[in-house]
């Protein structure tokens, strides 16, 4: 009987879609594997609701991987293996500077969305996610037992858009550092992304 397909789950970052460019090339590179990456609803409550529904339909040696807020939702993944790459712990932050702007996606959205809007009540539900995502009993919770041990983390060495690492590493200790900036270039994820993928045990 042929072994079943691992799932591997991407988070987008804001303003970014299940279609963007590192969705697709884990996708291709990952073609042996079952690659899930949907798009994140802005509302973050919302977020929480439809992430917590996809875990209940993944297996436990699924893993999740997630870039800059994506990260953040992925750390969320209690007792799965997450893979945090330049995550954004207080997508607030970024957002406050947009207050009563439209922000355009930078791929394409299922629902056909285009942009969103930054309100000041967007910021204050983000605000209050991050206020209690490294609390243990919340989160979405895994299959089994969480520990701190199935997290891991990329920080690119030029990121100047985004800088949690020693905010991560006060509540994880596996860190690697990357010679790159924020987004997630092609090199990284075929180089470093996929062989931590390929390497969870499970």
């Amino acid at each position: 009987m042929p072994a079943q397909k691992r799932q591997v789950v991407y988070l987008h970052g804001l303003s970014s879609s299940g279609q963007s460019t590192t969705a697709q090339r884990l996708r291709r590179t990952l073609a042996k594997h079952e690659v899930i990456s949907p798009d994140i609803p802005i509302q973050p409550e919302v977020a929480v609701t439809e992430l917590k529904r996809l875990a209940t339909l993944l297996r436990p040696d699924a893993i999740i991987v997630g870039t800059s807020m994506g990260g953040m939702f992925a750390q969320l993944f209690r007792g799965f293996h997450r893979i945090l790459i330049n995550p954004s712990f207080h997508p607030s932050e970024h957002l406050s500077e947009k207050v009563g702007q439209r922000l355009p996606f930078h791929n394409p959205r299922v629902d056909g969305a285009k942009d969103f809007e930054v309100s000041a009540k967007l910021v204050k539900k983000y605000q209050k996610l991050e206020e209690k995502q490294f609390d243990p009993k919340f989160g979405i919770i895994g299959r089994k037992p969480d520990s701190p041990e199935l997290v891991s983390a990329f920080f690119g060495t030029q990121d100047t858009v985004v800088n949690c690492k020693d905010e991560y590493l006060s509540h994880y200790g596996d860190a690697t550092d990357f010679d790159g900036g924020h987004r997630l270039d092609p090199n990284t994820t075929i180089e470093l992304v996929v062989p931590k993928i390929l390497s969870m045990p499970e």
